[in-house]
């Protein structure tokens, strides 16, 4: 069984191709899959705080402080990071909707990069 949770966050960040300082507004998901043990993939509470956790250090800040090279592809990669060790998860979209444009980090992608055993 999969569930998700989904969240915006409003950011700036620098870019070599984009060297000014300039913000964009983000909506991510994060999919978690495995056996609905106890009725809970993951408990929905459980879930909530560890998302809003991630949410919170993402929204209105400057990225460039935290994330090396903060693409869209990069903010996918440190939320995985971010949100792994917590529980089953398989995916994370990012997804800018203001130009149509998104990533998608999943659980094949982590272990080409060694971020999964």
């Amino acid at each position: 069984m999969k569930v998700f949770k989904q969240f915006a966050f409003d950011v700036a960040h620098q870019l070599p191709d984009w060297p000014g300082l300039h913000g964009h507004s983000y909506t991510a998901e994060v999919w978690f899959e495995g056996p609905a043990t106890d009725g809970y993939v993951v408990p929905e509470s459980l879930l909530s705080e560890q998302v809003e956790a991630v949410r919170k250090r993402l929204d209105h800040s400057y990225l460039n402080d935290f994330i090396d090279m903060p693409t869209s592809e990069n903010i996918a990669r440190w939320i995985w990071d971010q949100l792994r060790p917590k529980g089953p998860l398989v995916m994370v979209k990012v997804f800018r909707g203001s130009i149509g444009f998104g990533v998608v980090f999943d659980l094949a992608d982590a272990r080409a990069e060694g971020r999964v055993l």
